[in-house]
């Protein structure tokens, strides 16, 4: 096989990637759909038991809460940031009461201050 024909190759290969990037970021700006989280709600943990897993944290705090939950930051081995999303904020303050009453995990929950409604 020729350079050239590689060349060409490569650039429909890269030109219908394009295209096809461009349609899934279409997609992802769409807006919410049936289903998508309303409310975002930003909370620090303190954990019992130092962590550095963020996979892990993330994980067992959405089992707890019920709700979606991503991993957001770590300030240190105890303290961590995470993003709870909601469907309303009535539903966020419920997640927040489960992760309250997991004493054995949390030491301590507190909502951040930033609360994000999409539209």
């Amino acid at each position: 096989m020729s350079f050239a024909i590689r060349s060409g190759m490569l650039a429909s290969l890269t030109a219908s990637g394009l295209v096809s990037g461009i349609s899934l970021a279409a997609c992802a700006g769409a807006g919410p759909g049936p289903g998508t989280p309303a409310v975002d709600l930003r909370v620090l943990v303190r954990l019992v038991q130092p962590s550095a897993d963020a996979a892990a944290i993330s994980a067992a705090a959405s089992q707890q809460a019920r709700v979606p939950v991503t991993y957001a930051a770590a300030a240190s081995p105890t303290l961590h940031a995470l993003a709870l999303h909601c469907q309303s904020a009535a539903q966020c303050e419920t997640a927040i009461g489960r992760l309250r009453s997991a004493g054995g995990v949390y030491a301590a929950v507190e909502i951040e201050g930033r609360k994000k409604a999409t539209p």
